[in-house]
């Protein structure tokens, strides 16, 4: 088994900084076998937001897989945005936007799916989608595969509508035939997670997709600061949102997953405090979203008009 501290949308610029010192104390005393970051480090991607973002990563746990998120590329300054939209990413934070790490139970890849040419939306290249091919695809059978994204591949469950990664339908082929377990996702500043089937009817393999809300933020979208502790071995996965609640992060709901026949079933969720009880209050789940239910397959996402930048056309 492994353990993931998934976190996402820092926003330094835009950070509660008592929140930040307490998910550094928390992250120590939870010790992760790996820290994944799922983009925006910074509010308007400026230079001393990323030098802040740097000192920051510094401070937390080892190894770290980090990807740029939509904020990380500048807003106002276009000469920057369309000519080296992540040259401070690049050189502040990490020069590598497609990293890999792997061990003898766990291989998760990175890709960068922000883009210049739109202001809050991404997609994935075919360059991109090639690299995980030729990257995962051989990796031996009882591997947990994962890719991270900035932006999530479903919308959350009130949501329906909300700004998910395009042509998202046009990626399962690869995906599934490289046997990706996992999608792990931030952007929307939600914390949520499903069964891909359950948005994509052509997707031909179940493959889960979690997203993390807002780690440090203070734009909080009506939940709290929050961030997943994953634990995944092949066949079983539980996720737990550890949220922020009186001056610390406290563990709030836990998922628990197990795929039988090669479909990923949801056998328990359970609120462990008075945050995550809140949520459940406000937001019930669905008749699908029962405990020991197969996650059947739903209405596909329309696909959006085709807004590729000139270099992928």
């Amino acid at each position: 088994m492994r353990t993931i501290a998934h976190i996402s949308d820092l926003h330094f610029g835009r950070l509660d900084r008592p929140v930040a010192e307490g998910l550094v104390a928390d992250l120590a005393r939870q010790k992760p076998d790996l820290l994944v970051v799922s983009g925006d480090f910074t509010q308007r991607a400026r230079e001393r937001q990323f030098r802040h973002a740097a000192e920051y990563l510094k401070r937390l746990p080892t190894p770290q897989l980090v990807i740029p998120g939509n904020h990380d590329v500048p807003l106002f300054d276009v000469f920057r945005r369309f000519l080296a939209p992540l040259s401070k990413y690049k050189r502040l934070i990490s020069n590598d936007l497609r990293p890999m790490y792997r061990d003898d139970e766990l291989m998760v890849l990175g890709l960068n799916s922000t883009r210049s040419f739109t202001h809050k939306s991404g997609w994935l290249s075919e360059e991109q989608l090639l690299d995980v091919r030729t990257r995962m695809c051989d990796a031996p059978n009882g591997m947990v595969k994962i890719v991270v994204t900035h932006h999530p591949f479903i919308p959350p469950p009130r949501e329906r509508h909300a700004d998910v990664i395009r042509r998202g339908e046009t990626y399962l082929d690869e995906l599934a035939d490289c046997g990706v377990d996992l999608l792990l996702a931030g952007h929307l500043h939600l914390a949520y997670h499903d069964d891909l089937r359950s948005h994509y009817k052509s997707a031909k393999r179940s493959t889960l997709s979690i997203q993390a809300g807002t780690a440090t933020s203070t734009r909080r979208r009506g939940e709290p600061n929050a961030y997943n502790w994953i634990s995944v071995s092949p066949g079983l996965c539980t996720v737990s949102v550890r949220a922020w609640c009186e001056n610390r992060f406290e563990q709030s709901l836990v998922t628990r997953y197990a795929c039988v026949d090669g479909a990923w079933q949801r056998q328990a969720q359970v609120p462990v405090d008075k945050v995550a009880e809140q949520v459940l209050t406000e937001h019930p789940a669905t008749d699908a979203d029962a405990p020991s239910t197969p996650v059947e397959a739903g209405v596909p996402i329309t696909p959006p008009g085709d807004e590729r930048s000139t270099g992928e056309r």
